[in-house]
Protein backbone atom coordinates (compact mmCIF):
# COMPACT_ATOMS: atom_id res chain seq x y z
CA UNK A 1 0.00 0.00 0.00
CA UNK A 2 1.33 3.39 -0.96
CA UNK A 3 1.57 6.22 1.79
CA UNK A 4 2.28 8.67 -0.80
CA UNK A 5 2.02 9.48 -4.40
CA UNK A 6 3.17 12.34 -6.65
CA UNK A 7 1.34 11.85 -9.74
CA UNK A 8 2.90 14.54 -12.51
CA UNK A 9 3.89 16.95 -10.06
CA UNK A 10 4.98 20.40 -11.53
CA UNK A 11 5.35 23.69 -10.00
CA UNK A 12 6.52 26.72 -11.91
CA UNK A 13 7.58 30.12 -10.22
CA UNK A 14 7.39 32.92 -13.11
CA UNK A 15 9.66 31.62 -15.45
CA UNK A 16 11.41 28.69 -13.50
CA UNK A 17 10.34 25.28 -13.36
CA UNK A 18 11.21 23.95 -9.97
CA UNK A 19 9.90 20.59 -10.56
CA UNK A 20 8.47 18.90 -14.21
CA UNK A 21 6.51 16.21 -14.06
CA UNK A 22 7.57 14.15 -10.97
CA UNK A 23 5.76 10.42 -10.70
CA UNK A 24 7.34 9.10 -7.28
CA UNK A 25 5.27 7.08 -5.03
CA UNK A 26 6.69 5.59 -1.28
CA UNK A 27 4.88 2.37 0.66
CA UNK A 28 3.90 2.36 3.71
CA UNK A 29 7.48 1.57 5.79
CA UNK A 30 9.51 3.01 3.00
CA UNK A 31 12.25 4.83 3.53
CA UNK A 32 13.78 7.09 0.98
CA UNK A 33 16.48 9.02 0.22
CA UNK A 34 16.25 12.69 -2.05
CA UNK A 35 19.21 13.80 -3.64
CA UNK A 36 20.71 16.72 -5.85
CA UNK A 37 22.81 19.62 -6.72
CA UNK A 38 21.58 22.86 -5.13
CA UNK A 39 18.35 24.02 -7.38
CA UNK A 40 17.36 20.47 -8.10
CA UNK A 41 14.01 21.04 -6.76
CA UNK A 42 14.71 19.03 -3.13
CA UNK A 43 13.11 21.89 -1.35
CA UNK A 44 10.08 22.50 -3.61
CA UNK A 45 9.24 18.62 -3.38
CA UNK A 46 9.75 18.67 0.38
CA UNK A 47 7.32 21.77 0.77
CA UNK A 48 4.96 20.07 -1.51
CA UNK A 49 4.91 16.53 0.44
CA UNK A 50 5.19 18.60 3.72
CA UNK A 51 1.44 20.52 3.00
CA UNK A 52 3.60 24.01 2.40
CA UNK A 53 2.92 24.63 -0.36
CA UNK A 54 0.70 23.36 -3.89
CA UNK A 55 2.01 22.33 -7.03
CA UNK A 56 1.26 24.26 -10.17
CA UNK A 57 0.24 21.04 -11.53
CA UNK A 58 -0.51 17.51 -11.15
CA UNK A 59 -1.80 15.34 -7.40
CA UNK A 60 -0.23 14.68 -4.66
CA UNK A 61 -2.29 11.77 -2.58
CA UNK A 62 -1.02 10.85 1.30
CA UNK A 63 -2.65 7.97 3.18
CA UNK A 64 -5.39 7.32 0.32
CA UNK A 65 -6.21 11.24 0.79
CA UNK A 66 -5.97 13.64 -2.47
CA UNK A 67 -4.76 17.27 -1.53
CA UNK A 68 -5.01 18.98 -4.46
CA UNK A 69 -8.44 20.93 -4.39
CA UNK A 70 -7.98 21.33 -0.38
CA UNK A 71 -7.57 25.22 1.61
CA UNK A 72 -4.76 26.05 3.07
CA UNK A 73 -6.71 25.99 6.73
CA UNK A 74 -7.05 21.93 5.21
CA UNK A 75 -3.36 21.38 4.18
CA UNK A 76 -2.44 22.98 7.84
CA UNK A 77 -4.42 20.12 9.33
CA UNK A 78 -3.24 17.45 7.15
CA UNK A 79 0.57 18.24 8.25
CA UNK A 80 -0.69 18.59 12.09
CA UNK A 81 -2.68 15.12 11.99
CA UNK A 82 -0.47 13.22 9.60
CA UNK A 83 3.14 14.38 9.23
CA UNK A 84 6.14 14.34 11.32
CA UNK A 85 8.61 17.26 10.28
CA UNK A 86 12.31 17.26 11.21
CA UNK A 87 14.40 20.13 10.32
CA UNK A 88 18.36 20.59 9.75
CA UNK A 89 17.55 23.83 11.35
CA UNK A 90 15.91 22.58 15.34
CA UNK A 91 13.40 24.98 15.38
CA UNK A 92 13.12 24.50 19.11
CA UNK A 93 11.60 27.62 21.37
CA UNK A 94 14.76 28.51 22.61
CA UNK A 95 12.81 29.36 26.54
CA UNK A 96 11.01 26.08 26.58
CA UNK A 97 12.77 22.95 27.89
CA UNK A 98 13.15 19.74 25.85
CA UNK A 99 9.82 18.47 27.22
CA UNK A 100 7.74 21.57 26.65
CA UNK A 101 9.25 21.88 23.41
CA UNK A 102 7.39 18.14 22.62
CA UNK A 103 4.01 18.94 24.25
CA UNK A 104 4.16 22.00 22.23
CA UNK A 105 3.17 19.36 19.53
CA UNK A 106 0.18 17.77 21.65
CA UNK A 107 -0.99 21.64 21.91
CA UNK A 108 -1.43 22.25 18.31
CA UNK A 109 -2.84 18.37 17.57
CA UNK A 110 -4.94 17.41 20.69
CA UNK A 111 -4.16 17.60 24.44
CA UNK A 112 -0.76 17.81 26.43
CA UNK A 113 0.69 15.06 28.09
CA UNK A 114 3.46 15.41 30.08
CA UNK A 115 3.92 11.65 30.48
CA UNK A 116 3.48 10.93 26.98
CA UNK A 117 5.87 13.76 25.70
CA UNK A 118 8.16 11.79 28.64
CA UNK A 119 7.85 8.71 26.92
CA UNK A 120 8.67 10.53 23.60
CA UNK A 121 12.03 11.53 25.00
CA UNK A 122 12.76 8.50 26.55
CA UNK A 123 12.08 6.76 23.53
CA UNK A 124 14.96 8.67 21.66
CA UNK A 125 17.16 8.54 24.83
CA UNK A 126 16.59 12.03 26.15
CA UNK A 127 14.48 11.67 29.23
CA UNK A 128 17.09 12.79 31.85
CA UNK A 129 17.49 16.06 29.32
CA UNK A 130 14.05 16.46 29.91
CA UNK A 131 13.93 19.86 31.52
CA UNK A 132 17.11 21.25 29.94
CA UNK A 133 16.70 24.68 27.64
CA UNK A 134 17.61 24.12 24.15
CA UNK A 135 21.29 25.63 25.13
CA UNK A 136 21.87 23.43 27.44
CA UNK A 137 21.75 20.74 24.74
CA UNK A 138 24.36 19.58 22.49
CA UNK A 139 23.42 19.65 18.63
CA UNK A 140 23.09 15.74 18.76
CA UNK A 141 20.81 16.28 21.56
CA UNK A 142 18.59 19.07 20.05
CA UNK A 143 17.83 17.32 16.76
CA UNK A 144 16.75 14.01 18.75
CA UNK A 145 14.40 16.67 20.31
CA UNK A 146 13.27 17.42 17.30
CA UNK A 147 12.22 13.40 16.22
CA UNK A 148 10.37 13.47 19.69
CA UNK A 149 8.49 15.93 18.81
CA UNK A 150 7.93 14.69 15.79
CA UNK A 151 7.05 11.56 16.79
CA UNK A 152 4.58 12.56 19.34
CA UNK A 153 1.20 12.68 17.39
CA UNK A 154 1.90 9.33 15.59
CA UNK A 155 2.37 10.54 12.39
CA UNK A 156 2.04 8.44 9.20
CA UNK A 157 4.92 10.13 7.44
CA UNK A 158 8.03 11.49 8.69
CA UNK A 159 9.96 14.17 6.47
CA UNK A 160 13.33 15.18 7.40
CA UNK A 161 14.47 17.73 6.09
CA UNK A 162 18.98 17.38 5.32
CA UNK A 163 18.35 16.26 9.38
CA UNK A 164 22.60 15.52 9.76
CA UNK A 165 23.54 18.42 8.46
CA UNK A 166 24.21 20.65 11.47
CA UNK A 167 26.22 17.56 13.27
CA UNK A 168 29.34 16.10 14.11
CA UNK A 169 30.21 13.16 13.13
CA UNK A 170 29.24 11.05 16.42
CA UNK A 171 26.10 13.13 16.74
CA UNK A 172 25.05 12.25 13.11
CA UNK A 173 25.90 8.56 13.79
CA UNK A 174 23.41 8.87 17.19
CA UNK A 175 20.77 10.43 14.55
CA UNK A 176 20.97 7.96 11.78
CA UNK A 177 20.85 4.97 14.36
CA UNK A 178 17.56 6.71 15.56
CA UNK A 179 16.34 6.79 11.76
CA UNK A 180 17.01 3.48 11.38
CA UNK A 181 15.17 2.13 14.73
CA UNK A 182 12.24 3.88 13.32
CA UNK A 183 12.13 2.46 10.17
CA UNK A 184 12.44 -1.15 11.82
CA UNK A 185 9.09 -0.45 13.73
CA UNK A 186 7.65 0.38 10.59
CA UNK A 187 7.92 4.07 9.85
CA UNK A 188 7.82 5.69 6.67
CA UNK A 189 10.63 8.26 5.76
CA UNK A 190 11.30 10.77 3.12
CA UNK A 191 14.82 12.17 3.91
CA UNK A 192 16.46 14.75 2.01
CA UNK A 193 20.51 14.84 1.99
CA UNK A 194 23.22 16.39 0.38
CA UNK A 195 25.25 13.34 1.92
CA UNK A 196 25.63 9.97 0.24
CA UNK A 197 26.69 8.26 3.65
CA UNK A 198 23.61 9.22 4.84
CA UNK A 199 21.61 8.37 1.72
CA UNK A 200 22.70 5.05 1.76
CA UNK A 201 21.19 4.15 4.70
CA UNK A 202 17.50 4.66 2.89
CA UNK A 203 16.27 1.76 0.80
CA UNK A 204 15.95 3.87 -2.19
CA UNK A 205 18.03 7.17 -3.52
CA UNK A 206 15.79 9.44 -5.38
CA UNK A 207 17.76 11.85 -7.17
CA UNK A 208 16.61 15.49 -9.01
CA UNK A 209 18.36 17.56 -11.68
CA UNK A 210 16.94 20.57 -13.14
CA UNK A 211 13.68 20.09 -11.32
CA UNK A 212 13.12 16.47 -13.01
CA UNK A 213 13.67 13.00 -11.55
CA UNK A 214 16.43 11.79 -13.04
CA UNK A 215 16.82 8.21 -11.53
CA UNK A 216 16.01 6.21 -8.76
CA UNK A 217 18.56 3.58 -6.76
CA UNK A 218 18.01 0.78 -4.64
CA UNK A 219 20.69 0.92 -2.17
Amino acid sequence: MNILELLDISKIYGPVKALQNIDLSLEQGEWIAIMGPSGSGKTTMMNIIGCMDKPSSGSVILDGESLSRLSAEELTGIRRDKIGLVFQQFHLVPYLTALENVMVAQYYHSMTDEKEALRALERVGLRDRAKHLPRQLSGGEQQRVCIARALINYPKLILADEPTGNLDESNEGVVMELFRQLHKEGSSIVMVTHDPGVAAHAEKTVVLEHGRLARITIN
